[in-house]
């Protein structure tokens, strides 16, 4: 029973992160060098070179030593760039420090988190192009990435993830072990967790948008108990279409101090989305190097 709730508790959560950017998609991303540059600061080991193509008058990234252009902020292949409208832009919100306050949503954002809506935009969404996380993370396909996926002990439990997250992770387990010595919260927290889910390969529900945890990039906390607090936005949606009006006392979400944790390690984490999954982390570095910059330009 528990490892069949497990599961359709993680086929659920795998929209989420497609719709966290409530502004339209096709949007034309402001200031490429500065967005640009953020890939460049948060993968170094990965990106080697910012440099701009004066044939088609175009930014890109050299990444795994294949360029990668900015069209628009889709992140394509040099062939694909005049088709950039097709694709959904890499950066398309910014992360925020605190968590959306519902009392300060308009009506009209209101109106646009309606399960109705919401529904409809997803439908007819654009996808993110595969080519820039296929070379930061070795492939395209499940073949190519599963030779990447690496499983092991993860506080008390076993996660699969990408290689290049095994050594960030360890590092978070460490100073949350430390924290919990003296942190009754924390310890509490690390006692709670029935199961870390990370890698799965599979796209979006309904959508031809791959999901994070396909990269191995994405984990899923999942507590024993969260009492009577909410923990997944869409789980509310179906039936309450004011979910948004939740207020976050009312969700189950780790303490502000292990977020920060994980924070540090370049993970954001779900429930600072508007549509929030208060379970959910995923590597996204890009993100929180904007945030240090205090960018503002979307």
């Amino acid at each position: 029973m528990k490892r069949f709730y497990c599961a359709v508790l993680f086929s659920l959560a795998f929209f989420a992160s497609a719709l966290f950017a409530i502004d339209t998609p096709e949007r034309v991303v402001r200031n490429p060098w500065i967005i640009l540059r953020s890939f460049m600061t948060a993968y170094p080991d990965k990106i080697t070179a910012l440099e701009y193509d004066n044939e088609i008058q175009q930014w890109y990234l050299m990444v795994s030593g294949t360029a990668v252009y900015w069209a628009e902020g889709r992140l394509l292949p040099r062939d694909l760039v005049d088709s950039w409208s097709g694709w959904r832009a890499y950066v398309d919100y910014l992360y925020p420090h605190d968590i959306p306050d519902p009392s300060t949503f308009s009506p009209e954002l209101i109106e646009r988190l309606s399960h109705k809506v919401l529904a409809e935009r997803r439908k007819n969404a654009t996808v993110y192009h595969p080519f820039f996380y296929g070379l930061l993370y070795g492939g395209t396909s499940r073949r190519h990435i599963e030779e990447h996926i690496r499983r092991f002990d993860y506080l008390g439990l076993r996660v699969s993830v990408h290689r290049d997250l095994v050594e960030k992770l360890q590092k978070i387990e460490t100073r949350l072990t430390e924290m919990a010595s003296t942190d009754a919260e924390v310890q509490n927290f690390l006692d709670s967790l029935i199961s870390i889910e990370g890698y799965n390969w599979r796209d979006i529900r309904d959508s031809a948008n791959r999901s994070n945890h396909s990269w191995g990039i994405a984990i899923d906390m999942l507590p024993r108990n969260w009492g009577k607090k909410n923990i997944y936005w869409n789980w509310i949606s179906y039936w309450n279409d004011k979910w948004m009006l939740i207020p976050p006392d009312r969700r189950w979400m780790p303490p502000l101090s292990v977020i920060r944790v994980f924070e540090s390690e370049g993970f954001i984490w779900g429930g600072k989305w508007i549509l929030w999954d208060t379970m959910h982390f995923e590597y996204r570095p890009e993100l929180l190097v904007l945030r240090e910059w205090g960018y503002s330009g979307l």
